[in-house]
């Protein structure tokens, strides 16, 4: 092989391993960019189409990438990151906006993380939001929060939709007239709907929207109180129906048009109460990769 042949493999190394990682393909929607890459004398050139990357003749660049073969070796073989190599040592250097460097180093990086995400009920991470004597854990529910940390998968704690709209001790209780209390809901709700798309929109794995059961707010399958916290009446009875934050949810995803995650609640647990044992049980039924789901099939 001559020099500039062994380059153009190395490249071809890079290029295949970017296009072969279904997360550095979504990180490069978009972007569309021609990269010039200068290897000692000779010159390569990278085209991005549609999130893959594919080698082109010569043409217009957007970014030039300079450094010497032995610097790509290490990059396509030995396992140097990119994002070092031009951010950190500077064996790799770059003319272009450093905005564009940085999406580059970005797309080669590689770690651990399972891109599995549950978006879990405030209060189930923060109980000094629930009323008082409405609490089993002096902070946190911590089996659960243990539950979904030994699985794998990242909790995103949602704003405690109460705290925000009648503050911490919930002094604006039935004080606010139920359409502005929705309008205020809807507010943090829309917080929440534009993490969602992110996350679904780089692929990843949203298992779960969790709320608290039978929370006015966070209910899913159950609610209490609803009707006392708008100001609409003396009714605290239980009812099948989802509390005002999840009403609203499941609205705005259907504005959006963004695919509604599985969505389900966690009974809450007060002092002195048994049963929960069972619910993380079932949390755990749910949250399970949907490859064990295909595999046991």
């Amino acid at each position: 092989m001559t020099q500039a042949h062994t380059a153009l493999a190395l490249l071809h190394i890079l290029m295949d391993r970017a296009n072969q990682d279904p997360a550095a393909h979504l990180r490069m929607k978009d972007w569309r960019k021609v990269v010039r890459w200068v290897i000692g004398e000779e010159t390569f050139h990278w085209r991005d189409d549609q999130g893959r990357i594919h080698l082109s003749g010569p043409t217009q660049t957007d970014f030039i990438l300079r450094g010497s073969r032995e610097v790509l070796e290490q990059l396509a073989l030995k396992g140097y990151p990119l994002f070092l190599a031009l951010w950190a040592s500077g064996a790799m250097r770059f003319e272009g906006a450093f905005a564009d460097a940085f999406r580059l180093g970005y797309l080669f990086l590689g770690d651990k993380r399972s891109r599995r995400v549950v978006f879990l009920a405030h209060c189930f991470l923060n109980m000094n939001t629930r009323f008082p004597g409405g609490a089993e854990f002096a902070g946190a529910n911590i089996p659960l929060v243990e539950l979904l940390l030994q699985a794998g998968v990242g909790i995103v704690q949602m704003p405690c939709p109460e705290f925000q709209c009648l503050g911490l001790e919930k002094s604006q209780w039935a004080a606010v007239p139920a359409e502005e209390m929705r309008g205020r809901f809807r507010e943090v709700v829309e917080g929440v709907a534009d993490q969602i798309r992110q996350y679904q929109e780089l692929g990843y794995d949203i298992t779960g929207i969790i709320g608290m059961n039978p929370s006015p707010s966070c209910g899913v399958e159950e609610s209490k109180g609803k009707e006392t916290m708008l100001g609409l009446g003396r009714e605290t009875s239980e009812k099948k129906e989802p509390g005002v934050f999840f009403e609203e949810l499941q609205t705005v995803l259907r504005l959006r048009g963004i695919e509604p995650p599985p969505v389900f609640g966690v009974r809450r647990t007060l002092p002195g109460e048994a049963g929960l044992d069972e619910r993380l049980r079932q949390v755990a039924e749910r949250i399970r990769p949907r490859s064990a789901d295909s595999a046991s099939a």
